[in-house]
């Protein structure tokens, strides 16, 4: 008998892209630490994600496409990630060191058997592209529900032309507010010597 397939329904949540900052093409490779770190990776998101009530939509070659309900959901889970990786990174020599990179978007996508489709997922993918290792970047609407919270902040970047997105899309770096002791105005000064790089 033919199973019929699952119907598509439709959902603004949250989602986020998560990478291993993996060596450049022209760096010596190490495949074995490499998936070291991947497996590593793989354990502190599975250990974290409960928390925040996300949902592990799928593992990917040097990630996890995670979803959300909320935004702020999403700004938690990755900044409890990056401070989960920094510990482990106290520890570990320096060739052992977890760099990842994190992009989330807040907006509509089609669900259907268990995947997610739309826009909204490239968008996350490309805003996660543009990360530097180490960096939580999104987008305005998840920016808008960490403006004002009293333990995070969102630093406009700039705009960025991303590949199959129509139009330039803000893009903005989350940090944790306990660690920005000086005014905002600030992080958004020194955000001017960290251009974006062009959408791939």
């Amino acid at each position: 008998m033919v199973e019929e397939p699952q119907p598509k329904t439709h959902k603004v949540v949250a989602l986020m892209f998560t990478a291993v900052a993996v060596a450049g093409p022209n760096a010596p490779q190490d495949e074995v630490l490499e998936q070291e770190l991947r497996e590593e990776h793989g354990r502190l998101v599975r250990e974290l994600l409960p928390r925040q009530g996300g949902r592990e939509v799928k593992m990917l070659e040097d990630g996890f496409l995670l979803e959300f309900d909320r935004g702020l959901s999403a700004v938690r889970f990755g900044l409890a990630l990056q401070q989960a990786a920094a510990e482990r990174n106290r520890l570990a020599s320096p060739e052992r060191q977890l760099e990842l990179r994190m992009g989330a978007h807040l907006g509509p996508v089609m669900h259907q058997e268990g995947d997610v489709f739309g826009e909204g997922v490239n968008l996350a993918a490309r805003i996660e592209s543009l990360a530097r290792p180490g960096a939580l970047y999104v987008s305005e609407p998840v920016a808008r529900e960490v403006e004002g919270h009293p333990s995070t902040y969102a630093v406009r970047l700039g705009r960025a032309e991303l590949k199959n997105i129509r139009l330039p899309v803000a893009v903005f770096r989350v940090e944790p507010r306990a660690q920005n002791p000086r005014p905002a105005i600030f992080a958004r000064v020194r955000s001017l010597f960290a251009p974006l790089r062009p959408g791939g």
